[in-house]
């Protein structure tokens, strides 16, 4: 049975061998590297050098994603994901699903309907559930492993939801309330003139001089003096000519009012992205776009009321975030050269007093 493993757990010589692996090629750091890096280095090791990947996605980020891809790159829909005709599982038991998916196709198992499943297939499953169940401090209450099982394997619409896993493959699975809400939300950004205008949508090319770029992949290799790149995927990017500006634009799909959403600034990190995205820009704005303008930063934000608004961050805002970030990216860039990933930077160097 295929679970996460710890560092420990890895042979020597294996372990020693993607190390060696992951430092001779350079990486490329993203705000979600770093965000991992800095909370915990023990679980960026194993994410990213040791390639023991648990990423769980949790329904805002599924919101996130299709909102990004119905008002971004529409005609990616089909590719992207699948659309169910029942309800969604909840939280708690859509996670176990997600990971026993995950296991099945790399263990090899084939997926028919519950009730047929090999007997051995039946066995591992089980098992794999059980171990998940605990880890996540689900079902603990009920008496017995057969009940804990039949929360996950005999409710219908976690057999349907499992189901069009194997179906879709590597798609996304939406209910119909997820995509009416976000198809919904994009037509509501659509009829909104300042958001459009700010995002560089529908722009007349005969009486502006705009250019539009979503989901915008930038790379710079060489960062200052950093043992690795920065990457940063922009959501949307827009070169307004006009007045001599670059517009860097972040969707969010926030879970609170909007009204709260400063509080997800910290909580999320989202300004280590802010900070990060802007640095990147800069660094790449004159080869890539062939132009010295100003970068101006806004989280457009849309939360669960369908209230949707542009936030700029401004210049004194985004200059007190860079010194953070660099500080930040400086603890990052000791980890790389020191290769040492057991502990946090700032208990690597040295006693912490409370």
């Amino acid at each position: 049975m295929m679970k996460l493993i710890s560092a420990k757990d890895i042979p020597l010589l294996e372990r020693i061998r993607l190390e060696d692996e992951f430092f001779s090629q350079p990486f490329m750091m993203s705000y979600s590297g770093l965000n991992k890096l800095l909370f915990s280095p023990v679980l960026f090791h194993q994410h990213y050098i040791l390639k023991q990947r648990d990423d769980v996605v949790d329904k805002p980020m599924v919101e996130g994603k299709l909102l990004h891809c119905l008002l971004l790159n529409p005609e990616e829909f089909e590719n992207e994901f699948v659309l169910m005709s029942s309800d969604m599982p909840s939280d708690g038991p859509r996670k176990v699903l997600d990971k026993l998916y995950d296991c099945m196709k790399n263990e090899g198992k084939t997926y028919t309907t519950y009730e047929d499943l090999s007997p051995e297939t039946t066995e591992f499953v089980q098992t794999y559930i059980l171990d998940i169940l605990k880890e996540q401090n689900l079902y603990q209450s009920l008496k017995t492993d057969e009940q804990r099982i039949a929360k996950i394997m005999l409710i219908p619409k976690n057999l349907k939801y499992l189901d069009y896993k194997f179906q879709a493959e590597r798609k996304t699975v939406v209910d119909q309330d997820m995509y009416d809400f976000a198809k919904a939300t994009v037509d509501t950004i659509r009829s909104k003139g300042n958001l459009m205008e700010v995002m560089g949508f529908d722009q007349d090319s005969l009486t502006t001089n705009v250019k539009q770029h979503n989901e915008l992949d930038l790379v710079c290799l060489e960062f200052d003096d950093y043992y690795f790149g920065i990457r940063g995927i922009i959501d949307n990017l827009v070169v307004d000519h006009d007045n001599k500006v670059i517009r860097v634009n972040d969707l969010k799909k926030s879970s609170k009012s909007i009204g709260q959403f400063e509080e997800s600034i910290e909580y999320y990190n989202y300004w280590m992205q802010a900070a990060l995205y802007r640095l990147l820009v800069n660094h790449i704005k004159e080869t890539t776009f062939g132009v010295d303008y100003p970068v101006e930063f806004r989280f457009i934000v849309v939360d669960p009321y369908m209230q949707i608004a542009p936030i700029r961050i401004s210049e004194e805002t985004m200059e007190a975030w860079t010194l953070k970030l660099n500080d930040e990216l400086d603890k990052a860039n000791y980890h790389f050269k020191e290769r040492e990933f057991s502990l946090p930077y700032k208990f690597l160097k040295g006693e912490n007093v409370i």
